[in-house]
């Protein structure tokens, strides 16, 4: 009998994509995700864990084309008495092929996202955000 062999990271990113439906988290590594949104009906919510390293920068790839803006949160998750936001960007309608936005960011502590799409957007991004 074949077995097939699958390790956490493997099986935490396709348990979350049955979960999500049209929508896909692929966790690269603990500094490093890749997130591809094709339904903006609801705010997506995305984690980077807290890992060992002290990053000094904060990194967003965006890819895609979008019908009606569309915001990215990002928030410093575990933060003592709520969350603690890092940094908010628009995203306006249109095309985007590898648009960055970065900024200093210190901590290794699990991280947020929050996408946001207006009522009615439509089409597909890819994001790559990581830790640097």
């Amino acid at each position: 009998m074949n077995q097939i062999r699958l390790n956490r990271t493997t099986v935490v990113t396709l348990l979350l994509s049955a979960l999500m439906g049209c929508r896909e988290v692929t966790l690269v590594n603990h500094s490093f995700q890749r997130v591809i949104i094709n339904d903006f009906s609801a705010p997506l919510r995305t984690l980077l864990p807290s890992n060992n390293g002290i990053p000094n920068s904060l990194i967003l790839r965006v890819s895609g084309t979008i019908s009606q803006p569309v915001v990215l949160v990002v928030n410093n998750a575990s933060t003592v008495g709520g969350k603690l936001s890092v940094r908010r960007d628009t995203l306006a309608a249109g095309s985007y092929t590898n648009k960055f936005f970065s900024g200093d960011y210190y901590s290794n502590e699990e991280t947020e996202l929050i996408v946001t799409g207006m009522s009615g957007t439509t089409g597909s991004l890819i994001i790559e955000w990581y830790r640097r």
